[in-house]
């Protein structure tokens, strides 16, 4: 790759695939690497290929380590319905809530959604905000319809700065940005569920 594609590689969002990418999956490693203390790097160089480096420090794996390890901002087991028409972004948001010992459900869009809480029993929604046919907003406000009392949470790259739209500032019970990590995660989701005071 070019110098100027490599620098900005790690970036949320930048793409070089245009509307076959979505510019998330090296930034969401890179957050994943950062919170494990570790270090990515890349090195290319055009027509002849690209090595990234990955080091993680070494840990012993006791169960002391694994205890203090564990997210401070703990709930219990949940069932969570993840919405994203992106595969990457839903499994990974998936994989992370599986690691915090939550049951998952993943689709790809609203109706979708609609139709497994029409037949399931789920604490918590996470649903991606630009979304066809149906968006974030639009897929909220079903859910809130059918199920007054299941908290959403919303997933979007314009992070804290998205609104819900006028006179529906309660819609969601959340707002979380793209890339997300594991403490935003689990922060946000001991906030709705338990009314914790912790960081997002």
């Amino acid at each position: 790759m070019k110098e100027e594609v490599r620098e900005r590689v790690f970036e949320p969002f930048y793409t070089t695939k245009g509307v076959h990418g979505t510019g998330l999956g090296l930034a969401v490693s890179y957050g994943i690497i950062e919170r494990h203390q570790g270090l990515i790097s890349v090195e290319s160089k055009p027509g002849k290929g690209t090595t990234f480096y990955i080091d993680l420090p070494h840990a012993e794996q006791t169960g002391l380590a694994l205890e203090v390890n564990k997210p401070e901002a703990h709930t219990a087991s949940l069932s969570v319905l993840v919405v994203d028409d992106e595969e990457f972004v839903r499994e990974t948001l998936a994989e992370m809530l599986e690691d915090l010992d939550h049951t998952v459900v993943t689709v790809e869009g609203g109706r979708e959604a609609l139709q497994k809480i029409s037949t399931g029993d789920f604490d918590l929604v996470f649903t991606d905000l630009a979304m066809p046919e149906m968006d974030g907003w639009e897929t909220a406000r079903a859910i809130r319809k059918r199920c007054p009392g299941l908290p959403v949470v919303l997933v979007t790259g314009y992070g804290a700065t998205a609104q819900p739209p006028s006179g529906e500032q309660d819609l969601v019970a959340g707002i979380i940005g793209k890339p997300f990590d594991f403490d935003q995660v689990t922060g946000t989701i001991a906030r709705v569920c338990n009314g914790a005071d912790v960081p997002a």
